[in-house]
């Protein structure tokens, strides 16, 4: 609630939220979020990130699909608040032998996600 009060506040088109699904899965679910963020939402990096164990650095954010988002609720928010934006993809770790088919993997699971694949 604070962040819409935050953007709120401004009372311009101009000052929207940047959200990104694996940032907040250190701390809740973007599911959960997205609901409240609703129309304030400009922009999104989809992000995987996974709760498995305890270590929390930069080797918990995985190539999509290897995490534990719940990537069909993600979506379904998506669509319930009627995003239409922008889906961009971020990862922090490119595979060490052959990186290009870390776009190859990415590709295909965007593809399932947004249901152009099954």
């Amino acid at each position: 609630m604070e962040m819409n009060e935050f953007v709120d506040h401004f009372d311009s088109e101009y000052v929207q939220v940047h959200f990104d699904t694996g940032n907040i899965m250190l701390f809740q679910y973007p599911e959960h979020w997205i609901p409240i963020l609703g129309k304030r939402i400009k922009n999104v990096h989809l992000k995987e990130f996974t709760k498995k164990g305890t270590d929390h650095s930069l080797e918990s954010f995985r190539p999509l699909l290897d995490g534990t988002t719940n990537w069909p609720a993600v979506i379904e928010a998506f669509d319930a608040v009627n995003y239409r934006g922008y889906l961009t993809f971020e990862y922090f770790h490119p595979y060490a032998h052959y990186p290009e088919a870390l776009i190859h993997q990415t590709s295909d699971s965007l593809d399932r996600m947004l249901g152009r694949k099954v």
